[in-house]
């Protein structure tokens, strides 16, 4: 029977154990190498690949998967008609959650859905006015349905959903109830509109400066920005947060927001964090453009 190793030496002999026992230190270790690296054998300011499918649900307007290393975010466009007087002061509305959850709403997953409507919002994604229905006082609202498939998200997934069906949404057209080819809207206080099952418009974006969410964490012992945190432990390593709202098509932000751990955020750490979402703007948009090219070519 072999001796029992010293539990330093089972742990180095044995990298998959000492992750599971000591995933913190386990991830301090690889940050300490030099040049620093993370477990996933990202460098600290590498993004994880994105792959982006749209069009992917039926009986939906627009929709999409995105999926950023093992976190994968579905979103479906549905809509409703209301009296226009009834409109908030978005047209948009958003809704995260876990697939397969059960049990009262998650106070991230609140929080997240309240932070997407906002800067929905704020970064004015389209104009309200091409919801309108000609020849009524009603207009159509948008729904989006956004569904986590891992424990592992970020609102950065999400986000990248909810922009990529928005760029795949068409409108269907309402018309009156008593033409033989519609179907009904989801809700509406006037039971005589309905959707067009063959006719729809495409909803328009401002797709030369798409607002990309980048997010990033900052180490307080170190001073090492981590671009795109994923699972929980580098989430729990970080004490600085940093998140950017940015298109590839301008110079300018749409947001910039600390959230944790301004103490330990330097100008310099914003001027990185700044220069970097930009890239990431810049290579996220390319992949959604070259997914709606290959999809549907220059016709969309």
């Amino acid at each position: 029977m072999p001796e029992p190793q010293p539990f330093a030496e089972a742990l180095s002999s044995s990298p998959q154990l000492f992750a599971r026992l000591l995933p913190t230190v386990f991830f301090e270790k690889y940050l300490a190498l030099d040049p620093p690296i993370r477990p996933s054998l990202r460098s600290p300011k590498q993004f994880r690949p994105c792959s982006i499918n749209t069009s992917a649900l039926p009986n939906t307007f627009g929709s999409a998967v995105v999926r950023m290393g093992e976190c994968i975010a579905v979103c479906g466009i549905t809509g409703y008609i209301v009296d226009s007087a009834e409109v908030g002061p978005s047209s948009l509305y958003t809704n995260v959650d876990i697939v397969g959850r059960t049990g009262p709403p998650q106070p991230e997953l609140m929080s997240m859905s309240e932070w997407m409507y906002e800067t929905a919002l704020a970064t004015k994604l389209f104009n309200p006015v091409q919801l309108r229905i000609q020849g009524t006082t009603q207009t159509l609202v948008l729904q989006a349905q956004i569904q986590l498939l891992s424990q592992m998200y970020s609102g950065e997934v999400a986000w990248a959903a909810l922009l990529a069906s928005l760029a795949v949404t068409r409108i269907p057209k309402a018309i009156p109830s008593d033409d033989e080819e519609t179907v009904t809207a989801d809700f509406g206080t006037e039971p005589d509109i309905r959707f067009s099952r063959t006719e729809s418009k495409k909803l328009e974006l401002n797709y030369q400066s798409l607002p990309w969410c980048v997010s990033f964490g900052v180490m307080e012992d170190t001073g090492l920005v981590l671009a795109d945190l994923e699972g929980r432990v580098e989430d729990a390593s970080v004490q600085g947060r940093i998140t950017i709202v940015t298109s590839a098509g301008t110079n300018s932000l749409q947001n910039l927001c600390v959230s944790a751990g301004k103490s330990v955020i330097s100008k310099d750490h914003i001027r990185q964090c700044i220069s970097l979402a930009k890239q990431r703007a810049a290579e996220l948009d390319s992949i959604l453009k070259s997914q709606i090219y290959h999809a549907y070519g220059n016709g969309w």
